[in-house]
């Protein structure tokens, strides 16, 4: 097995050994700017720019425009290709320190294969995105104070995603997190979270997603209440964006089958076509059925996806975008619990008796759920200075049948199997967003600016049992039938609690990025979100409980200085996020009214894109400070709650993306992190989060010959390092470290993909953090036919 210390090693020398020359702002450079047409004078939106010999490259914005920084002074070649046009190539003179503008860059109508566009993607299939959801506005990487991560669907295939919390591998300091009901998510600076945003968008609690759906996920990280709301929708460490696959103006499709380990089945399809002759009304659809058993002696999971999307261009200034998923899995669930700490003996998941593969439930207790999202987009350009995005998503998930099996340890021989019955049980989430966008300049200072609304409707209907024994069993001898059918005769007798909740919010926030100068960049943010609901309703008695409401500030700061512009950014920030808490009946039948949760983060930093683009990263530290946290005070033998707890959270990360020949793909992480409870209830104090590990480490590396007998064929390697951490609040029982080593072959042509794949190749042991055994050693074959 590899050792922590040769894991990071290994991620050293490798950066090392690929740059051994780097040298930042040699030379004389000047900009190369052009507007893109088609033969009728259309501007043409995405086409590819590059500088031919680098990896300087630029995409065309709605009006036809681009612009690439540092190029090289002197003649050199501008390579441009959009799907559905025969390529152009153009000489130019680039003269240093000035911006050269680039007239006769016409394209003419073609319908090919564009494979130097595959090359393009294939050469930096790891590069850092932009993205104007991170900010909600157009802002690059190296001018954003806040640190954020991109996963983008090339490396996805490259490595044979199959489910989210393989995509999660991919971010430094993220370690995959799950809820009972089925929703994958991830603990970043020690904070965990499973609700994520879709476009930007609050999602159900439950929410199902395949991968095959999304172009990327973004990871933004530190508290973001200024422009997400309450952490919710969010986490303290950060909040995580599913961007979803748009449309686009050609036909084209990819039909996938992979089979592996496990009776592992999958089926999944890309299909996209234009819907009339103007290529302005668009259709994409993805789909997807997957099936797999289990490692342990029961278990098994399925999932079948339909994803539709929609965009109509009405005109230059007028664009639609609808699009929608909908989900529907079936599969086993389980968690553990250490429920006496006296008697259990043992203090680590690998010390258990129970064997590997054992499961100890029966596939007739599971899960049945779906979720629905439909989600719609209506963007208009007032002028080139302001536009206007009105966003709205409707977000439902529902239990059809829901056992939650808990294996609660009594010795360490001995536990209680218990149940949760959740049978039905509805989750929604209703968003409406505006959204002005602006980018203008008042005298000499440039202002770029979002300012917005949202309302926000969360709503459940709750129809559940209580925790309940089912048996007690010795795993050293015979265990009786876990059945799902005397489960639902057991909740049937004790009866079921149903409760409805519904709550609002209404936000406004404002965000400015005002540049001081070129290189010198200030960000002042500012939400007011006010928050109200009735409490839960309880249905037996007709009477609600719990009505409160908050208001809530959550400010934003943020300073950025390049000192190579474009290429080094030094960044600071203070950034906020925020709890809604509701009233707590106390012993003494007084009320507590209590105030929003906040956390406050300071974090400083830096970002760099050097040796003509090849080598891009970032290295932040950071403190988060969390106040108005209740505990339990015992006063006059009773538990009384206060509001005076405090929890912080502090560490480091570093994150390298680098290309640093023709192919060749680096992506590498490593995070360092502490989060304890500082003021809190006496078995909390001074005591680690659970699921929290100090180190945590990322690696993947692959190659791609591009040209030749050989051309894409690839291989890929990699894993992740995740050190122990907590398993229960109290800190006496270790949720072990380990060690993942996963790798991948290719074959990569125009007309078809073939891959394979090896994960967990050392076979380790490991457990997720609600205590669930992960796989062990398993491959996947993969065969995609693209048309």
């Amino acid at each position: 097995m590899l050792k922590r210390g040769v894991f990071f090693n290994l991620l050293i020398v490798l950066g090392i050994m690929s740059f051994p020359h780097l040298s930042i702002g040699q030379g004389v450079f000047g900009s190369i700017s052009g507007i893109v047409q088609d033969s009728a004078g259309k501007k043409l939106e995405h086409a590819a720019v590059t500088v031919k010999g680098t990896n300087l490259s630029a995409i065309t914005d709605s009006k036809g425009t681009f612009i690439i920084d540092n190029v090289p002074a002197g003649t050199t070649v501008l390579a441009i290709l959009k799907v559905g046009f025969k390529p152009l190539e153009k000489s130019i003179e680039v003269v240093g320190g000035e911006t050269n503008f680039v007239t006769g860059l016409v394209l003419s109508d073609d319908v090919h294969e564009l494979d130097e566009v595959e090359i393009l993607i294939r050469r930096q299939k790891f590069a850092k995105a932009e993205s104007e959801q991170v900010a909600r506005m157009p802002l690059k990487n190296m001018e954003n104070p806040q640190v954020y991560n991109v996963v983008g669907k090339e490396l996805m295939k490259e490595q044979l995603v199959m489910e989210r919390t393989d995509m999660y591998r991919n971010i430094p300091g993220a370690v995959p997190n799950f809820s009972a009901g089925g929703s994958q998510g991830l603990n970043i600076r020690g904070f965990s979270n499973t609700n994520g945003l879709r476009n930007g968008m609050v999602t159900s609690a439950i929410f199902l997603l395949n991968p095959i759906i999304l172009e990327r996920v973004e990871v933004m990280r530190g508290p973001s209440g200024t422009l997400f709301g309450s952490n919710r929708n969010t986490s303290f460490g950060g909040v995580y964006n599913y961007v979803t696959k748009n449309p686009y103006d050609i036909q084209a499709g990819e039909l996938t089958m992979t089979m592996g380990s496990y009776n592992l089945s999958r089926v999944t399809a890309d299909i996209n076509t234009p819907l009339n002759e103007k290529k302005n009304v668009l259709f994409r659809l993805n789909t997807a059925w997957q099936s797999e058993g289990s490692f342990q002696d029961q278990g098994f999971a399925k999932i079948y996806t339909i994803a539709p999307s929609f965009i109509y261009k009405v005109n230059d200034k007028l664009k639609f975008t609808v699009d929608a998923d909908f989900t529907r899995g079936n599969y086993t669930n389980l968690s553990t619990a250490i429920g006496n700490m006296t008697n259990v003996k043992v203090r680590n998941f690998k010390d258990l008796k129970l064997p590997y593969n054992r499961s100890l439930i029966n596939n007739s207790a599971g899960i049945n759920n779906g979720v629905n999202n439909v989600q719609g987009q209506m963007e208009y350009k007032f002028s080139d200075k302001w536009k206007s995005q009105t966003n709205f998503l409707y977000s439902e998930g529902y239990y059809k049948d829901f056992i939650w099996t808990t294996l609660s340890y009594i010795t360490d021989s001995t536990l209680y199997r218990q149940f949760r019955n959740q049978t039905p049980e509805t989750f929604g989430n209703i968003q409406a967003q505006q959204n002005f966008i602006g980018d203008f300049k008042i005298g000499p200072f440039r202002n770029r600016v979002v300012i917005g609304l949202d309302y926000n409707k969360n709503y459940n209907s709750l129809n559940r049992t209580a925790m309940t024994t089912y048996d007690t069993i010795n795993i050293n001898k015979p265990v009786n039938d876990y059945s799902g059918d005397k489960i639902n005769e057991i909740s049937s007798k004790r009866g079921f609690s149903a409760t409805t909740f519904k709550s609002e919010s209404f936000g406004a926030y404002v965000s400015d990025v005002l540049n001081i100068t070129s290189d010198f960049m200030v960000m002042l943010s500012l939400r007011i979100d006010k928050y109200s609901t009735k409490g839960n309703y309880d249905l037996s008695k007709a009477t609600y409980s719990g009505a409160y409401e908050q208001v809530s500030l959550s400010p934003k700061l943020g300073l950025v200085y390049q000192p190579v512009k474009d290429k080094v950014s030094l960044f600071a920030n203070y950034m906020n996020g925020f709890v809604n808490l509701g009233p707590v009946n106390q012993p003494d039948n007084t009320v507590l009214v209590l105030n929003p949760q906040y956390a406050n983060q300071l974090e400083v930093g830096a970002k760099f894109d050097v040796v003509k683009n090849k080598l891009a990263g970032s290295i932040s530290f950071y403190d988060i400070s969390v106040k108005n946290s209740t505990r339990i005070d015992v006063i006059g033998g009773k538990n009384f709650t206060v509001q005076d707890g405090t929890q912080r959270s502090k560490g480091y990360e570093l994150e390298l993306i680098a290309n640093p020949v023709k192919g060749f793909n680096i992506i590498a992480g490593y995070a360092n992190n502490e989060n304890k409870y500082t003021k809190a209830s006496t078995t909390l104090e001074n005591k680690y989060v659970t699921a929290s590990p100090k180190h945590i480490g990322n690696l993947w590396v692959s190659y791609t010959i591009l040209d030749g007998v050989l051309d894409g064929v690839g291989l890929g390697v990699g894993g992740n390092y995740i050190g122990e951490s907590w398993f229960e609040s109290t800190n006496s029982f270790v949720l072990p470290s380990y060690t993942l080593l996963n790798a991948s072959v290719f074959y990569d042509r125009p007309k078809y993909r073939i891959t394979l794949k090896g994960n967990n190749l050392l076979n380790e042991h490991y457990w997720n953090p609600t205590g669930t055994p992960q796989k062990p050693i398993n491959f996947l074959a993969s065969v995609a036919y693209k048309f």
